[in-house]
């Protein structure tokens, strides 16, 4: 897991850090932890690294706030846990906007980081079940299948269309397709699963997607197409 902790003071971040490492040690959880004594160093020295999972920030901080930090790597697309830490509870309002887990008021006390962390550690390991893993040479990435819209088989290649962004490499379609299996995926022809969560409407001929796209609908599979977009929704 990997987590970065944002404390201006010095003493309190190594405390922090101590905790964290003991936490880790104690759990199993192979850990990098990363350090940063003002908003402003996380924001120069993070920016190229690895996304974090966790981020434990302190409220209080000098110039830049923590919520103010928060809200900035939110805007940048940041999906990371965020955890407060803070002298004041007034900021619960504010904290649904960038979707913080929760507040731990100063002095930290190591039982109450340790269940929220292990909490945390068991929501991102249910999480990375929902991930498709696609592996291209040396380079693994991790795809999330509610971003991806369908996946088609195009010749000797597989194409994925996803949110904002497209993917084609080469591979059997069979195999690629047995990692939906189970999944909200429906087959609309052969070499073409589609995401029911992207299902706007459906015809006889037709599968129209909630970005506007067009695909068609093999004869003789609307009914069963039809049960189950229907069965999804009532289910979701």
């Amino acid at each position: 897991m990997r987590i970065a902790i944002c404390e201006d003071e010095k003493v309190v971040l190594d405390f922090e850090s101590s905790l964290v490492t003991q936490w880790a040690a104690g759990a199993g959880c192979p850990l990098e932890l990363d350090t940063y004594i003002s908003a402003e160093q996380f924001l120069f020295e993070s920016e190229d690294k690895a996304p974090y999972d966790v981020l434990i920030f302190d409220i209080q901080m000098k110039n830049m706030n923590g919520m103010e930090l928060a809200k900035k790597l939110r805007a940048r697309g940041c999906d990371a846990v965020i955890i407060f830490i803070t002298g004041v509870p007034d900021y619960a309002i504010e904290g649904y906007e960038v979707g913080a887990v929760r507040y731990i008021l100063k002095p930290v006390k190591a039982e109450v980081l340790n269940a929220l962390l292990d909490t945390v550690r068991a929501e991102r390991q249910k999480k990375a079940e929902d991930y498709f893993v696609l592996g291209q040479g040396a380079d693994v990435e991790r795809i999330s299948f509610d971003k991806i819209i369908y996946i088609e088989a195009r010749g000797h290649y597989v194409y994925l269309k996803g949110k904002g962004f497209e993917r084609e490499w080469k591979a059997s379609f069979s195999e690629t397709s047995t990692a939906f299996d189970g999944r909200c995926f429906f087959c609309l022809r052969r070499g073409l699963l589609v995401n029911l969560s992207h299902v706007a409407r459906i015809t006889r001929t037709d599968c129209v997607l909630d970005n506007e796209e067009v695909l068609p609908v093999a004869r003789g599979v609307y009914k069963e197409l039809n049960e189950a977009f229907i069965s999804f929704f009532k289910n979701n």
